[in-house]
């Protein structure tokens, strides 16, 4: 955010009159105080656009106890600037790349052979996968489950020699 010296006196008078809206009973050195610090880092955090009287209207309305903290203060004007900042511009769309030129022969030949070629190779490993299918899901017996992993305790699923 660039330093100016208009954004400064502008950021000044909005809190002065948040002060006024908002303060309940604050004496003079006080507010003088809270100006001092409030000032320079609102003036860091937000533009000029920020400080105008619906956002002095929504962060008065937000300070019921009176002046608000710092911390009170920041997030009732995040709450406003994020709702009512102004949109960006939009980028410009990109360059479209030139177009291609029409494929040579030569090169429609070479697509369509390596088409011809992955087609040949899914219909080979179809045959294979249909093949294998025919046969179903296998299961572990319960005895061999228990070799592989055994129940806690030792526990067996099958007693030895029943299956």
């Amino acid at each position: 955010m660039p330093h100016q010296t208009t954004h400064i006196r502008i950021v000044r008078e909005w809190c002065q009159s948040l002060g006024v809206l908002s303060a309940v009973s604050v004496s003079r050195q006080e507010a003088e105080m809270k100006l001092a610090a409030y000032v320079p880092l609102l003036v860091r955090e937000f533009p000029d656009a920020a400080f105008t009287a619906d956002s002095l209207s929504h962060c008065a309305r937000a300070a019921i106890k009176g002046f608000p903290t710092y911390g009170e203060l920041m997030h009732s004007l995040s709450e406003w600037w994020r709702e009512h900042r102004p949109t960006p511009p939009a980028l410009p769309p990109p360059d479209l790349p030139p177009p291609r030129p029409e494929p040579t022969p030569e090169e429609l030949a070479h697509i369509r052979a390596c088409v011809e070629e992955v087609t040949a190779r899914v219909s080979a490993h179809a045959d294979e996968a249909a093949a294998a299918s025919r046969f179903g899901a296998r299961y572990l017996s319960p005895g061999v489950l228990d070799e592989l992993n055994p129940l806690p305790n030792g526990r067996k699923r099958v007693m030895d020699g029943v299956s």
